[in-house]
């Protein structure tokens, strides 16, 4: 009878049969047994998450010469093939050292004794795994060549995502109105056809394109985006096979001993003929699930007729029945008088998950204005003001002004004004530009008295003469002759529009004879500090003239002496009016 010859020899590739996904495994070569025997490093793959990249490379021993344990035979392992794995988590693949998949132990050891596999990419369901690898092992015991068929498991678990959405991701989930947000899927097509998109996103928009459209949420509040994605990849897989009936029997000695054998076009990748069935039909194999592509299948039915073993010449071949890979659902196939059942297995992923869109409301600007208006003289001033918000920041030509943090801001220099409004959520809005200019006003008027002739320095301006804080009709010449005592003001009137008063100036109406200037008696002369003046003068007015006649300074004269410390070093005109006559002297200020 046939021994059977076990090897656990760890070999990682796609189930889709797509190599080269996970390149640059590295192996361990301190990955041995002793006695020899091979031997996998480490014999569990460490956990994953769902939704995250997960990566981990295994390192793998094959003995070129080793002794079996069950048998105590001495084993060549001359080449290993993968030919076919199954219970993979989904979104993950594998590469193995190997670019063929086959391994040749014996052909160099101990070079090629040693191998790896990476197991890469980014499982997306969670749950515990286990690992299936079937290979075909081509050995040498006892001088002769034979052809074991083998399988091993190695288990994985892929832990759930924390995230409470693992089927999509908003780019901005949290913002203000009007908030734009891009949502892309986690589960990307690669280009497959067989993915399918279901959007719901919460504002009255659907979609089912893979890449949605960007979303706009103008109202404030909250938006429930649900996606439903249906993958239609997974693998197809074939784990049982019923021979239902047959025309081989063995005569005197029962029933058939059926055995069957499964190949994908001319490879064989199932045997089990040294598991034969000595049974009445129906007779039922059950197996690891084996990964079917979407090629052509056989199913061959045969009965043992050796009592060694099945498999042998002397084998009786009931029928074959062929089928594609790819075609899902319970079958019963006939040839002749051999009936076949089987189920070719194929599930389709749905993820349905529901997130959502926060959107918090935008400050609204209700009044934003200069008051009085956006365009004055430089000698006034104007304001700033903006209604709403919480908190703001004026800026000046794009730069924000440092300590501008209320809702009026004075101006003091030409330039374009906004100011971003903020509330409590953090949301912001800026204000459009108010440009403000200052247009400059005429200087300070400077006149002064010549008799009853009020005369005006200042020339290229328009004039207007006030009496006691009135304008007086057709005052409007540089010079104004008055015709009664009081306070008379000046208003210097530019072409802009822009005016200057002078302070308020008491002139005294003179009589004719009045109008001979009297000589004033002072001392010292030149002068530092004050002037004194030799007479009775106290409560009179006084003004003091330059050479240019514009009046320096003025006033009621308090005492017999007038403060001129304040002057410049120069020559000046001193005038003092009582109520009957006007007094004049020259002094030099030193």
């Amino acid at each position: 009878m046939k021994r059977h010859v076990f090897f656990l020899i760890v070999i990682f590739f796609s189930s889709s049969s797509v190599f080269g996904q996970c390149p640059g495994c590295q192996y361990d070569t301190t990955c041995i047994s002793n006695p020899a025997a091979p031997t996998m490093c480490p014999d569990t793959l460490p956990p994953g998450t769902a939704m995250i990249y997960y990566e981990e490379d295994l390192s793998f021993y094959m003995p070129a010469q080793f002794t079996d344990q069950g048998s105590g035979m001495n084993v060549t392992l001359d080449e290993l093939i993968v030919t076919g794995v199954s219970g993979m988590p989904y979104g993950l693949q594998f590469e193995s050292s190997s670019p063929t998949n086959i391994f040749y132990p014996a052909s160099n050891p101990p070079i090629t004794e040693h191998g790896c596999a990476r197991f890469c990419g980014i499982p997306l369901i969670p749950g515990d795994y286990l690992i299936t690898v079937y290979i075909t092992a081509n050995v040498t015991v006892l001088g002769i060549g034979q052809t074991e068929y083998d399988s091993f498991e190695i288990p994985i678990t892929i832990y759930p995502n924390p995230s409470s959405n693992s089927s999509f991701t908003i780019s901005n989930p949290v913002g203000c109105a009007p908030l734009t947000t891009n949502i892309t899927t986690n589960y990307p097509s690669g280009g497959n056809p067989n993915y399918h998109y279901t959007w719901d996103f919460g504002n009255g928009n659907t979609s089912t394109l893979e890449t949605p459209t960007t979303q706009t949420y103008t109202t404030p509040g909250t938006y429930y985006v649900s996606c439903d994605t249906e993958v239609d990849t997974l693998e197809y897989t074939l784990s049982e096979v019923t021979v239902v009936n047959s025309d081989c029997s063995d005569m005197s000695l029962g029933a058939p001993d059926y055995y069957i054998k499964i190949f994908e076009g001319t490879t064989e990748i199932f045997n089990n003929s040294s598991n034969y069935a000595s049974n009445q039909v129906p007779a039922t194999f059950t197996f690891t699930a084996i990964s079917l592509n979407d090629v052509s299948y056989s199913i061959e039915v045969w009965d043992n007729d050796d009592f060694l073993g099945g498999g042998q010449p002397g084998d009786d071949h009931c029928g074959t029945v062929t089928f594609n890979g790819h075609t899902a659902g319970t079958h019963t196939l006939i040839d002749g008088a051999c009936t076949v059942t089987f189920s070719i297995n194929h599930a389709i992923l749905t993820f349905s998950d529901t997130d959502s869109v926060v959107v918090y409301p935008t400050p609204q600007i209700s009044l934003f204005e200069a008051v009085p208006n956006d365009t004055i003289c430089d000698n006034d001033s104007l304001y700033l003001y903006v209604s709403g918000g919480d908190s703001w920041q004026w800026y000046m030509n794009g730069s924000g002004i440092q300590g501008a943090t209320d809702s009026i801001y004075v101006p003091a220099t030409d330039g374009a004004y906004s100011v971003v409004l903020s509330n409590s959520y953090g949301c912001m809005i800026s204000s459009n530009n108010i440009y403000v200019a200052f247009l400059p006003s005429p200087p300070y008027p400077n006149f002064y008295q010549n008799g009853n002739l009020l005369f005006c320095t200042n020339t290229g301006y328009q004039y207007q003469w006030y009496l006691d804080g009135n304008p007086i009709a057709g005052a409007d010449q540089q010079t104004y002759t008055i015709t009664q005592s009081g306070y008379y003001t000046l208003e210097l009137i530019a072409s802009n529009g822009c005016s200057t008063f002078s302070t308020p100036y008491y002139a005294i109406v003179q009589t004719i004879n009045e109008f001979d200037i009297a000589d004033l008696q002072i001392f010292p002369n030149p002068v530092k500090d004050r002037v004194n003046l030799m007479g009775d003068y106290n409560q009179q007015y006084y003004r003091i003239i330059d050479v240019l006649g514009n009046i320096v300074q003025e006033g009621r004269i308090d005492g017999s002496s007038i403060d001129v410390s304040s002057l410049g070093c120069a020559a000046y005109f001193i005038q003092v009016m009582s109520p009957d006559k006007q007094y004049q002297a020259t002094f030099v200020k030193e």
